[in-house]
């Protein structure tokens, strides 16, 4: 009920704007399924501009496959692709890269649907959080998977609500993330979401005039491995909905809420000093379990919600919890064949449970994910004019262990029309970290800021060339003595088809890293490559 209760009723308009009966006819028009494996090589060369270095020179093997399925029962996607590089040169190492993104919703029963999904990308672990991996001993494999079903129904004028999602991630291969001079902070291990939740209700005039009741409950809990953290919230409230026009209704709620936080302790060497390894603390396995986190309160919570159309939807409400004011809203609009969706969410998360809930809100199975040519990496944002699209950007800049006081606000706009496709993401995080009193365990009170954007830009001269182009850029504000670092760059891609299986392609792009106390870098890449699809 923090950044998910935010998704969650942000989901649930999009849903009920995806509903309409234009939407449902389109739907069964667009009934198909595409699956296409592939093979490619390409050649990469990558040149220092500014900050020196060496000339580097890659061959790609990739092996990968998209594919898409829609009918009555299933609506589903996937994009995965293996990569392995093989450098020239002492200073060109070998590297392995799987990435990939996948969604699936599966219509089970009336009322009864399964979703699952998940992800796999590539970090910097060096302290240079977002800038492009190029060299395999800097750089940690991410995973993240969710599945789980949900079901409405109706009892006479009650509208019934359940859902249960699994989720899990993971970081592999991870080096020390503290960089030189700073507190050391931990690094993210892996850990398993669980979520719950449950809702009954009428609507506005069923049982009492000019006011709707729901009451809800809901159950998360996180288990990390490292320190064998672990993170529960439990809460129920009851919700009021007051039409006040035919498009504007005041909401409002109160209820109750625990939420708690423990670990064990670091293993301390001769000095008192902590233990690390790969990164990592190692967890005191006979050490009691401490609680670093305790809130458990009344909360609270008053807004707005105006639907002036089947399209657009806004909702923006200011309460009490953590002991504070929060501020939370959405704004969805869906057009003919673009779609923009703004949200604004202030709660305690954690990289766990952030990941996986940016995978589960994937839905649908119209977005498209722009690759970096050069390293194959999924360039940080999916783009869906149908309201299904995310950027993992914020998700995936400073990777901790921590749980920490999530707040910011985040944006994308998908648009295609025609021969041209468009979308546009960006936004702001603030992470403010929960830590226990009196150990050095982590950095106490400290934040990390980050500000990210991405940009795309494709054009289909006809079924079997197109050009794109994608910028991005993102700022990491860190804490704890670690650098802020600036990462921005661009690169286009041109593709041709040269017979029904074959296609060329060729791509020229820049990157650019800024960080505190280091030499700026600014290197020019280069790729030509084939591909051949079965």
């Amino acid at each position: 009920m923090t950044l998910h209760r935010t998704i969650w009723l942000a989901s649930a308009a999009a849903a009920a704007l995806a509903a309409s009966p234009g939407m449902a006819q389109e739907s069964r028009a667009d009934r198909r399924v595409d699956v296409v494996p592939y093979l490619g090589i390409d050649q990469v060369v990558t040149a220092p501009l500014k900050g020196g270095g060496d000339v580097l020179t890659y061959t790609n093997l990739t092996a990968g496959i998209t594919a898409e399925v829609q009918n009555g029962r299933v609506e589903a996607v996937i994009d995965a692709q293996y990569n392995h590089s093989f450098g020239w040169g002492s200073q060109a190492v070998d590297q392995d890269v799987l990435s990939g993104i996948a969604s699936a919703n599966f219509n089970v029963a009336r009322g009864l649907t399964f979703q699952t999904g998940g992800l796999a990308s590539r970090v910097r672990t060096d302290g240079l959080s977002g800038a492009l991996p190029q060299r395999d001993t800097y750089t940690s494999q991410v995973w993240a998977a969710y599945a789980g079903p949900s079901y409405t129904t109706q009892l006479g004028d009650l509208n019934v609500n359940a859902s249960y999602r699994l989720g899990y991630a993971r970081v592999d291969d991870s080096v020390d993330q503290n960089f030189t001079g700073a507190q050391p902070n931990g690094s993210f291990a892996d850990s398993w979401t669980h979520s719950l939740l449950g809702s009954v209700g009428f609507s506005p005039d069923t049982l009492l005039p000019g006011v709707g009741l729901t009451a809800s409950a809901g159950y998360d809990r996180e288990d990390a491995r490292q320190l064998d953290q672990r993170f529960e919230d439990a809460w129920g409230r009851v919700d009021a909905t007051v039409p006040i026009s035919p498009t504007v209704a005041l909401v409002g709620g109160v209820g109750y809420e625990e939420i708690k936080i423990s670990q064990r302790s670091p293993l301390l060497d001769e000095d008192g000093l902590p233990v690390i390894r790969n990164g990592r603390y190692v967890t005191d396995d006979s050490s009691p379990r401490a609680l670093v986190y305790d809130f458990s309160d009344i909360i609270w919570d008053a807004g707005v919600l105006w639907r002036p159309s089947r399209r657009t939807s806004l909702q923006a409400w200011v309460g009490e919890r953590y002991g504070g004011m929060t501020y939370q809203g959405s704004f969805l609009w869906q057009g003919q064949d673009s779609h923009f969706a703004l949200v604004v969410f202030d709660g305690i998360d954690s990289f766990g449970r952030v990941i996986t809930s940016n995978v589960a809100a994937l839905s649908g199975s119209n977005f498209d994910v722009a690759r970096n040519p050069f390293t194959g990496d999924i360039t940080g944002c999916a783009f869906s004019v149908t309201g299904g699209g995310q950027c993992f950007n914020d998700a995936l800049s400073g990777i901790t262990a921590a749980n920490f006081r999530y707040r910011g606000v985040a944006a994308q706009y998908a648009l295609r029309r025609g021969q041209w496709g468009w979308g546009l993401g960006a936004g702001y995080s603030q992470r403010k970290f929960i830590t226990p009193q009196g150990e050095m365990v982590l950095v106490r009170g400290s934040r990390d800021e980050n500000w990210f954007g991405n940009a795309s830009m494709t054009y289909m001269f006809n079924d079997r060339d197109s050009l794109e182009t994608v910028a991005y850029l993102n700022y990491f504000d860190a804490s704890g003595g670690r650098p802020d670092v600036l990462n921005y760059g661009a690169f286009t891609s041109y593709f041709k088809g040269l017979s029904r299986r074959l296609s060329a392609s060729a791509s020229l792009g820049l990157d650019g890293v800024q960080a505190d106390d280091i030499d700026t870098v600014i290197s020019a890449l280069g790729q030509v490559g084939l591909r051949y699809s079965f």
